[in-house]
């Protein structure tokens, strides 16, 4: 039995642990991990240990809710498919492409470093990934900047990822990214993010600085604003527009974009990982 087939058969008997036995079992770890989340005003947000986890802590941080994790797998594994020559020689040598491919679509199946390359390209972002013990690592962003936005996700015990959440905040039904660490480092616009949800920090600086610093206006408007931006979201569900990559985008645009149409062109104005400057030599773990 080849390495890769006995790695995957073992996480799949991993996958019967139940999460209290895994935290139970790493509770030093665990302790370690929010630690250093702390210092970052991160917290864990534990999401299901049933082999779909880094999708669903990816669909947290894009949508608000793990739930939608067979979305973001749908789009990860189309974005394998379509980059062929790019992702084969990763693809373990006991199983062709396209049983991979056909095999990470099914449900249960454990992501590895080749799905979070992958993620970074398909979501346009990039990916950090926090680990006991462990320095940060940024996949499809440059790791040295502070104003890089990434998503946020833990790594731990066996094989299992959680969602990071900006600490203490008081709206989880936004998504959780994504975060810059330069704006987790100023105490303001996190008090901000916390009351309104809203993680951009370009966005935050720039209706704090329309409201002449008083923050309570500030909130007042992030919060009217979000709240006309999901009604238009809603309506242009209801209109048949293909809203998904302007979940993280800029909506001024979505009026103009039918499904008919395509997405070329679209705007992506909240930065993260340019599908030109991706390569999956650029994740490091």
């Amino acid at each position: 039995m080849g390495k890769g087939r006995a790695r995957r058969d073992r996480a799949r008997r991993d996958g019967a642990i139940t999460r209290d036995a895994r935290d139970a079992a790493s509770r030093d770890e665990i302790a370690t991990l929010e630690r250093q989340l702390r210092a970052l005003n991160l917290e864990r947000r534990a999401v299901e240990a049933d082999g779909n986890c880094f999708f669903r802590a990816l669909a947290d941080q894009r949508y608000g809710d793990e739930s939608r994790h067979a979305e973001v797998r749908r789009r990860v594994v189309a974005r394998v498919e379509a980059r062929r020559e790019a992702f084969a020689p990763f693809v373990e040598d006991d199983e062709t492409f396209d049983e991979y491919v056909e095999r990470m679509a099914r449900d249960g199946e454990w992501a590895g470093h080749l799905e979070v390359n992958a993620a970074t390209a398909a979501l346009r972002v990039g990916i950090c990934i926090h680990q006991a013990g462990s320095p940060r690592w940024v996949a499809g962003a440059d790791a040295r900047d502070d104003g890089a936005k990434t998503y946020h996700v833990t790594y731990e015990g066996r094989d299992h990822y959680n969602s990071v959440r900006l600490r203490n905040s008081r709206r989880f039904d936004e998504p959780g990214g994504p975060l810059s660490v330069a704006m987790l480092r100023d105490d303001e616009l996190c008090a901000l993010a916390r009351r309104t949800g809203c993680v951009d920090a370009e966005r935050l600086r720039r209706t704090l600085r329309a409201c002449r610093g008083d923050a309570d206006a500030c909130a007042d408007v992030l919060e009217e604003e979000m709240e006309e931006e999901r009604r238009s979201r809603e309506k242009a569900v209801e209109d048949g527009i293909d809203v998904e990559e302007f979940d993280t985008g800029d909506w001024a645009e979505v009026k103009t974009k039918k499904k008919s149409k395509g997405k070329g062109g679209a705007k992506h104005s909240r930065g993260g990982a340019r599908d030109e400057d991706f390569g999956v030599e650029s994740l490091r773990i």
